[in-house]
């Protein structure tokens, strides 16, 4: 029987930054087997509401047989019950195995793949993250990329707001307890120089530069969730992307034209992270490589996380039983 699954039901998961680790895991493993030829197709779409929001949606199927269906909310800012949504998907018949209050996770849509290429494509110990944002994806970030950071020493906050950045470098020094130093800079620049990594995690327009090339040292990771390295593109850093064998674009495009036209294709020369996974090839030829991991565009994280809630679910022997048909 289909499984509901409420967001106090999720709770204990939601706080639980150990349990990130298995998230982590499932992303890297989908990368892979996408890359290997698993055939993914994809909706990816939003719908103007009369309240002038944008309800937004994901369905995601996969050759291998699991499926999903995501539905969020894109304009709204802050608190919105019952309008994050996750359903779990049979592959086969198209059967409901799950629906998933998504409020507290939805930011691992993105967060998550982040930390999958932190892990494999961070200059060699890595010590100096730099996150460039304060909002909710901001805070996820940092929560899964510390999770694929082990030497990391010093935590640098910046965003256009120094209310916004100043309570957010406050939250994380109480939540660290000093385990890694946090700093909240003054401006983009001195937020990113020195940095190992940068995470552009805030609310950036396509293809607006994250920082200025000067700032960036050789050698370090930018990851980008919108064209946000286009700059460091052109001044010799590498494109990398998790893989070229993005899923089939079956329909593509929201009504605000917030995504319009669909991504093009990734580059011949791109790197591709899956290859750096399974060894095939290294991620730099230099330590003074420098990398832009871009993740603007569909992939299928979608199903490997809703699958990674439901087995914590089963586990805990948490949620409600229902039937449609019953």
């Amino acid at each position: 029987m289909p499984l509901l699954l409420s967001r106090s039901d999720l709770s204990p998961l939601a706080a639980d930054d150990d349990a990130l680790d298995s998230a982590i895991d499932a992303v890297e493993a989908s990368t892979i087997q996408c890359h290997s030829g698993d055939r993914a197709q994809t909706v990816f779409t939003g719908l103007d509401l009369a309240n002038g929001d944008e309800l937004a949606a994901q369905l995601v199927s996969l050759a291998s047989g699991p499926a999903s269906l995501r539905v969020f909310p894109n304009r709204v800012k802050g608190e919105r019950p019952d309008a994050w949504l996750g359903i779990q998907l049979d592959g086969t018949t198209g059967a409901v195995d799950s629906m998933i209050a998504l409020d507290d996770f939805n930011v691992l849509r993105t967060s998550v793949p982040a930390a999958v290429g932190v892990r494999h494509l961070a200059p060699p110990d890595a010590t100096t993250l730099t996150v460039l944002g304060s909002g909710p994806q901001a805070r996820s970030h940092v929560r899964t990329i510390r999770r694929v950071m082990p030497g990391l020493e010093h935590l640098k906050i910046w965003s256009p707001s120094q209310e916004s950045r100043t309570a957010f470098g406050a939250d994380l020094r109480a939540r660290l307890g000093g385990e890694v130093r946090v700093s909240v800079a003054a401006t983009l620049d001195e937020a990113v120089a020195g940095a190992d990594v940068i995470t552009a995690a805030g609310r950036y327009s396509h293809g607006e530069p994250a920082a200025d090339p000067g700032s960036v040292r050789p050698g370090a990771l930018l990851v980008s969730m919108t064209g946000a390295g286009g700059n460091l593109l052109e001044r010799g850093a590498r494109l990398a992307v998790p893989t070229a064998r993005r899923p089939e674009l079956v329909a593509f495009g929201f009504a605000s034209g917030f995504i319009g036209d669909p991504p093009p294709p990734a580059p011949a020369d791109a790197l591709e992270l899956a290859d750096v996974i399974t060894g095939e090839v290294p991620a730099r030829a230099s330590r003074t490589d420098t990398i832009v991991f871009e993740l603007a565009a569909p992939y299928p994280w979608d199903v490997p996380i809703l699958a990674w809630i439901r087995a914590w679910a089963d586990k805990q022997r948490v949620g409600t039983a229902f039937s449609f048909s019953g």
